[in-house]
């Protein structure tokens, strides 16, 4: 009985340990090494072609969107959306008259498995452009051979944190290729191509090779690229394109010191420093992501590099998108260049300085004219990025300010990096709880806060924000109403404009008319104050601290990105107009837009902040705004002068008044918080850039 038993464990052991070899760690015999090679798609000088039924070379334009592995309430990691939610985004894109989508990491087994679905039974299936993520040989040599078992439907995950994962849906059919990373630090690729002793100068492969003068970082990139080909090769007998990422401040243009200085541009990249050998059938590619730079590029490039392409640079198209970039990367490139992202953010907060917020419909405009540029200027596809909106995405501006643990709970309006997809995830189950209307629509006697002076004020919350109704005789845009917010308990002011509160306040909502309608902050109470005060405006604000219960009120700003570049060499001097031009800029986020936020109407406005109607304006606050630190489980900032930065302290309720005249102490009364926790309410709703978006490709 016993040697059964041993026999019997002995042949699971084997069995499981063949399995978990052969599909988790791609153990395999060649026991065909002179089989032919399936080569699906080649890379030819402008694009990517598939050939036909008779062998020919159909030319492929890429257009397409990139989806990430986000959704509310869950982290990226998490992978939460469904194989029903993958299905439905993929029946969404293809009517968008897209033709392919892509993924910069491997994405979970119902993602595949949708996708295998969804084109076995659509006369016009949907490609893959499968990308991995990683930093060094191992990780990004180990991820593409485990994408190359995915996409031909061989591979199961044993050690997957949620318990064996199975990827049986060989899609490799309508795989066009594979990307090399999801982007690079170039802190890192500085670091391997002058300090890591272990990077060898030179590599020479059966598929590719590093050319004479390749950085460390490039023959890196040559050794994982001929990896990852020879394993699909001797594996599957199949080959695709193959390409690495890149982006303007990591690409191979070399700039004046000058400017390099400025723009932090100190490592180069080059495509062309890896070569191809015959037996690469299908080729590789070259793969950017797009984003501002900088203006004028071409004048600010070293001499040398200015020599080296001469003939380039006198016949570009300066009088297209990111000034001829587009139509440098093309004529430089021997291989077909494709974006692998752009987009445009639809975020209430503006990202680049002298720059205002976009709604949906401009967000949609601007993707439009990208997209046509980049065809036009000959690349081989273009993805815009994203398909969703990513609410666990922070943004440097921001970052300081909001829970790293929770943040995915809640949607940040004024997180720009949030906001770049086609698809939003708008707060309620199936429709939004209230929408900026103008009317009454959605408010319950449940939600009344207190009645000063004749107006009635209510008040809810949503993901989003917090919304407040005023609803009474002078209630219009010809008087002004002035609204105190108690929220951070150990400091404000109680007095506005000769107005006293019977609390003290750290926000003032003044409604003044439809374009001067404004939040404002005590000093004490100012987040970015505290946070970018030295960056701006070269003010140390823990030395000359603000009162804690007397401070002024003052606009609510947001910093944004200096764009201007100093055109001489004396900035080094560091002389004090020098440090003005190049100081961090910043735009006033406090002031609230005008508009019908429903997204139903002709006339919906995505920016939409409040909404008059007769007796009536309903208000929308976004969280940050009233610097909530973490609004699902009601945190916001302590004091920041006690705590030296952002300490998060948990609130119960929040204090609201109003006043119209200033005869009176005006009263306060309490709005309960509780907030939501880890149940987060949402639907989906295509933007307006959809639409946009789905007609410009379908012409």
């Amino acid at each position: 009985m016993l040697k059964y038993l041993i026999a019997i464990c002995l042949i699971i052991f084997i069995t499981v340990g063949s399995a978990y070899a052969y599909f988790t760690r791609g153990v395999f015999i060649d026991f065909n090494p002179d089989a032919p090679i399936d080569v699906m798609f080649i890379s030819q000088r402008d694009n990517i072609a598939q050939p036909n039924q008779y062998g020919q070379l159909v030319p492929l334009t890429l257009r397409g969107v990139e989806i990430v592995p986000s959704f509310p309430g869950n982290l990226a990691w998490d992978f939460a959306a469904t194989y029903d939610d993958y299905h439905r985004w993929f029946e969404q894109i293809s009517e968008m008259n897209a033709n392919s989508i892509y993924v910069s990491t491997i994405m979970d087994a119902a993602f595949y498995r949708a996708f295998y679905d969804f084109n076995r039974t659509n006369e016009q299936p949907l490609f893959l452009l499968q990308g991995v993520s990683g930093y060094d040989h191992s990780s990004l040599s180990n991820s593409l051979r485990e994408a190359i078992d995915i996409i031909h439907g061989n591979r199961i995950n044993f050690l997957n944190r949620d318990g064996i994962e199975v990827f049986m849906s060989n899609i490799s059919p309508w795989v066009v290729g594979l990307v090399v990373g999801s982007e690079w630090d170039a802190d890192l690729v500085t670091f391997m191509n002058h300090f890591d002793p272990n990077m060898p100068d030179y590599f020479e492969g059966e598929f590719f090779s590093s050319a004479y003068g390749a950085s460390r970082f490039e023959v890196l990139l040559a050794q994982i690229m001929d990896g990852a080909v020879t394993y699909e090769t001797r594996r599957y007998k199949a080959q695709r394109p193959i390409g690495f990422i890149s982006n303007p401040s990591i690409d191979f243009l070399d700039y004046y010191w000058m400017y390099a200085m400025q723009l932090r541009k100190y490592v180069e990249l080059d495509h062309e420093n890896i070569i191809a050998s015959e037996d690469a059938r299908a080729g590789m590619f070259a793969a950017y992501r797009l984003f501002y730079f900088t203006d004028d590029f071409s004048t600010r490039l070293s001499q040398e590099q200015k020599d080296e392409i001469a003939p380039i640079l006198s016949t570009l198209n300066y009088g297209c998108f990111m000034d001829g970039y587009l139509d440098l990367l093309n004529r430089y490139h021997s291989m077909p260049v494709i974006a692998t992202g752009f987009g445009v953010s639809s975020s209430r907060a503006p990202r680049l300085m002298d720059t205002v917020p976009l709604t949906e419909r401009e967000q949609g405009i601007g993707i439009a004219e990208m997209a046509m540029q980049i065809e036009q200027a000959g690349w081989g596809g273009a993805f815009i990025s994203t398909w969703q909106d990513s609410w666990e995405r922070r943004t440097w501006n921001t970052i300081f300010s909001s829970d790293p643990w929770r943040y995915h709970y809640w949607h940040n309006l004024q997180g720009i990096d949030q906001a770049y997809g086609l698809m939003a995830f708008d707060p309620g189950l199936y429709s939004r709880p209230v929408v900026l209307d103008g009317t009454v629509n959605g408010w319950f006697e449940s939600q009344f806060v207190h009645e000063y002076q004749g107006i009635k004020i209510y008040a809810q919350y949503t993901p989003q924000g917090l919304y407040l109704m005023l609803y009474g005789e002078g209630v219009n845009p010809h008087n002004t109403l002035y609204v105190p917010l108690d929220i951070m308990p150990h400091s404000g002011t109680f007095t506005f404009n000769d107005r006293t509160f019977e609390r003290s306040a750290n926000f003032m909502l003044v409604i003044s008319g439809t374009h001067n309608t404004r939040l404002l902050t005590t000093q004490r109470n100012n987040a970015m104050f505290q946070r970018f005060a030295l960056d701006i405006h070269n003010i140390n604000p823990y030395i000359r601290i603000p009162s804690q219960w007397g401070s002024e009120f003052e606009p609510i700003i947001v910093a944004t990105q200096n764009t201007y570049i100093i055109d001489s060499s004396d900035f080094l001097r560091l002389s004090e107009e020098g440090h003005e031009l190049r100081h961090m800029r910043y735009a006033v986020t406090g002031s609230l837009t005008h508009g019908i936020g429903d997204p139903s109407s002709p006339n919906f406005n995505s920016l939409a902040d409040f909404a008059f109607g007769e007796n009536v304006v309903e208000v929308r606050i976004p969280w940050m705004l009233l610097n909530f630190y973490d609004p699902s489980q009601m945190y916001v900032h302590d004091d920041y002068f006690e705590h030296f930065g952002v300490e998060a302290i948990r609130i119960s309720e929040m204090y609201i008044g109003i006043a119209a005249r200033n005869e009176y102490v005006a009263p306060m009364s309490p709005v309960p918080l509780q907030g939501w926790r880890n149940t987060v309410e949402f639907h989906e709703r295509l933007k307006q850039s959809y639409f946009i978006i789905q007609e410009m490709w379908g012409r």
